[in-house]
């Protein structure tokens, strides 16, 4: 499995302009329910956020990933935005987040999420690999340096 076969052409979103995580979430999973990924955006957004509340998934490096299952999605998507001006949130490292990577699943199957999960947790331990998302212009050098990091996943 590739990870890019849970990504959608338009869940890339490059340096889009936010003033919160709520915002980068909202955007993305707008894009997802556009594409009939997910069916209930506002309840699945409230849900993300329900969880990003009791913990926070920014985990350094300038990045958060947030995440959730939800009754409203239909099989695991990741989306992904850049941000035009990082976001004040805190962090082990302080350093602002600028990219969002979203993670969403449905309900009743945690364990393809989950592998979803540890793949992109391994991929963004890679300065190389943030850095390249923080200078892709267009959401198709995103989804390219995405697959790039399927191509060259060791086994």
């Amino acid at each position: 499995m590739r990870l890019l076969d849970y990504t959608t052409n338009n869940g890339f979103l490059p340096h889009i302009k936010c003033t919160s995580v709520d915002e980068a979430v909202s955007r993305l999973v707008s894009e997802l329910e556009s594409i009939g990924a997910v069916t209930d955006g506002a309840s699945l957004t409230a849900e993300v956020m329900r969880r990003e509340r009791e913990g926070s998934t920014a985990i350094g490096g300038g990045l958060v990933i947030p995440h959730a299952r939800h009754i409203g999605v239909n099989s695991v998507k990741v989306a992904l935005a850049t941000l035009a001006q990082p976001l004040d949130i805190p962090a082990e490292d302080n350093r602002p987040v600028d990219i969002v990577i979203l993670l969403v699943g449905p309900q009743d199957d945690p364990r393809l999420m989950l592998w979803v999960l540890a793949r992109l947790a391994r991929l963004v331990k890679s300065s190389v690999f943030l850095n390249d998302l923080r200078g892709a212009a267009t959401a198709e050098e995103l989804q390219q340096i995405f697959l790039n990091a399927d191509e060259n996943k060791p086994e």
